[in-house]
């Protein structure tokens, strides 16, 4: 009888340890989902390579679309789509995040490096970027900024750097904005046209 229970124990973590182990693969080839492998509950640790897009659990590694791709969880690594990326987990851009149209992080983001997209980058929750933030719209209600947000619309709750747009939206500045319309909500001047300044 103990045997049969050390067994059954035995098993059912050997059993267990095997599937957690095949959620993993070092890479992923995708056309569009469900025409992918591996399938949408994989974790990917190295490469994705999606002809149209691809839609995985996890990324760890070199993620390139050429329409785009989906991250379930967490996201940490490069970036580079023809016109999406889109993280509804936490992410973490090592060097560059690119897309076409626009780039989606629904969690905590933090970018070192740069995050560029030709339409807006949308990071939702709190975000700290280390680098350089370019795209028309910029728009991060809960980012730190250290460093250079260029576009038509920036938006960040705080800037260690510059702000460079036609709108510049800060709730406390450390640094400089130019632009036609600028916003520091926590400065001396709290709408500045052409240049504000913050301490």
């Amino acid at each position: 009888m103990k045997r049969n229970i050390i067994a059954t124990i035995f098993l059912s973590v050997l059993l267990t340890t095997s599937a957690s182990f095949a959620a993993f693969t070092p890479l992923s080839v995708n056309i569009v989902p469900p025409v992918q492998f591996p399938p949408q509950d994989f974790s990917v640790t190295g490469l994705r390579a999606s002809l149209l897009y691809g839609h995985q659990r996890d990324m760890y590694g070199f993620d390139f679309g050429v329409l785009g791709n989906i991250t379930d969880q967490d996201f940490v690594g490069v970036a580079v789509s023809g016109i999406f990326n889109a993280t509804y987990g936490t992410t973490r851009v090592i060097g560059l995040q690119l897309a076409g149209f626009g780039n989606y992080n629904q969690q905590k983001t933090s970018v070192v490096g740069v995050q560029a997209a030709l339409a807006m980058n949308y990071n939702v929750a709190e975000s700290s970027i280390y680098g350089l933030q370019l795209a028309m719209a910029n728009i991060n209600p809960a980012a730190s900024i250290y460093g250079l947000q260029l576009g038509v619309y920036n938006r960040a709750r705080v800037v260690y750097g510059i702000q460079l747009g036609l709108v510049n939206i800060a709730d406390n500045l450390h640094g400089i904005q130019i632009g036609l319309a600028n916003f520091n909500n926590s400065g001396p001047f709290k709408i500045s046209p052409i240049l504000n300044v913050g301490f």
